[in-house]
């Protein structure tokens, strides 16, 4: 199994109080960003963080600051959507075009924060300082006999608060104090921390498959249900995704296709073009995946002819039973991540209540425990034409994926 990694440096106010984080690109367990691909790594931050890690986890309620190049600003369709926590760092190399600086509007309409990095003064930058909630400035690289000059410049912007990072040492946090940053990032305070994560790749065939049906104007939502659940990884991350702040989920979910309806079509997209965009498909654990997709088939056939009511939310039990297996963690951990409903919970965690029952009986049969199986009033051929259609389908299923 992969890990997934990402940094995070606080930023400090003037008291020392973390109140934002920048979210850096990383790609190994060496602290240092290396990369030839400005926006396949920002991407990948925004993957990492957003979807993979969980941005409630790196950052709590603290703002969260991320690099972004021209490309993003340009279509917002590709970053994230938790605008009130989000802060977007206009790179020192985005040149303030008109339609960077409808761009950078457009951000801000919808709420997101914008940063300028590294800024050094210009006359041609007035549009985008009219837009900017923070200019970040770099003490190390700025000359001091022009600081005074452009501070006084900056603070002519009301809404503007001044951040000086790359703070090494005490004396130059004092200086920059005296001077009026709001403020501080640097190695003063604290090196960027390493986060590790494991990671569940998407199925990449899964993906272009989603994808390809997101495009056409036909497309239904039962469609996009079919595709999704032949993939416990893409399942799981919709649910994480869904139950990201950014949404403020009222009710708990108990379907992936009630998932896709809550979310809409246009955020599934995007969330889906990111995935692909990062290059995150990869191949799976086989024999893993294919006892995910034999459970959840068996579960629903089962519960069609037993309890129908219930068939639904039985396959999602199924898909996510081998969840702790591919994530290398704990199933209780796991389920604190997505809104799925108690009932679906319990019989993951416990195999009790009426999805536990049918789930826990999937289980048996599989392992040949027969003389576990719970018979009363059911016919044993049952249990074996269920389990034939599901192997089936799992294994058709599984060559699709691959194809």
């Amino acid at each position: 199994m992969d890990s997934i990694y990402i940094a995070r440096q606080p930023i400090y106010d003037k008291n020392l109080e973390i109140v934002a984080y920048e979210l850096l690109y990383r790609d190994n367990n060496i602290n240092a960003a290396v990369f030839d691909d400005g926006k396949q790594a920002s991407s990948l931050t925004i993957v990492n963080s957003f979807i993979h890690i969980g941005i409630e986890d790196l950052v709590g309620t603290a703002l969260a600051f991320i690099n972004l190049p021209t490309d993003f600003i340009l279509d917002s369709s590709l970053i994230p959507a938790l605008e009130h926590q989000t802060v977007i760092e206009v790179l020192e190399d985005v040149e303030p075009t008109e339609e960077v600086v409808a761009g950078i509007k457009k951000l801000k309409s919808m709420g997101y924060k914008i940063a300028l990095d590294d800024f050094i003064y210009s006359d041609k930058y007035k549009p985008m300082l009219a837009l900017a909630d923070f200019v970040k400035i770099d003490v190390l690289h700025t000359d001091n006999s022009t600081l005074s000059d452009l501070v006084s410049k900056l603070r002519a912007y009301d809404s503007i608060k001044l951040i000086a990072e790359k703070v090494e040492t005490h004396e130059v946090f004092q200086q920059f104090q005296a001077l009026g940053f709001d403020y501080y990032q640097g190695y003063f305070f604290c090196k960027p921390i390493l986060v590790e994560h494991k990671n569940l790749p998407a199925n990449k065939a899964v993906v272009l498959n989603l994808l390809n049906q997101l495009h056409h104007p036909d497309t239904e939502v039962n469609q996009l249900e079919a595709i999704l659940t032949q993939d416990v990884s893409l399942s799981f991350k919709l649910l994480r995704y869904i139950n990201s702040a950014a949404f403020s989920l009222r009710r708990e979910i108990e379907s992936v296709k009630e998932a896709i309806v809550l979310l809409g079509l246009g955020p599934v997209k995007n969330w889906a073009s990111l995935i692909l965009l990062t290059k995150a498909a990869s191949d799976k654990p086989d024999q893993l995946i294919v006892t995910a997709l034999l459970r959840a088939k068996m579960s629903e056939l089962l519960a069609v002819k037993l309890k129908p009511a219930v068939a639904t939310q039985v396959f999602v039990c199924g898909l996510f039973s081998v969840l702790d297996a591919l994530m290398d963690k704990p199933m209780v951990e796991l389920l604190d991540n997505v809104p799925l409903s108690t009932n679906i919970k319990v019989a993951l965690l416990e195999r009790e209540g009426e999805l536990g029952e049918l789930l826990n009986n999937c289980i048996h049969y599989e392992r040949a425990e027969f003389n576990e199986l719970d018979l009363i009033n059911i016919d044993t051929g049952l249990y074996h034409q269920c389990y034939l259609a599901a192997a089936k389908w799992a294994d058709e299923t599984m060559r699709e994926l691959k194809a």
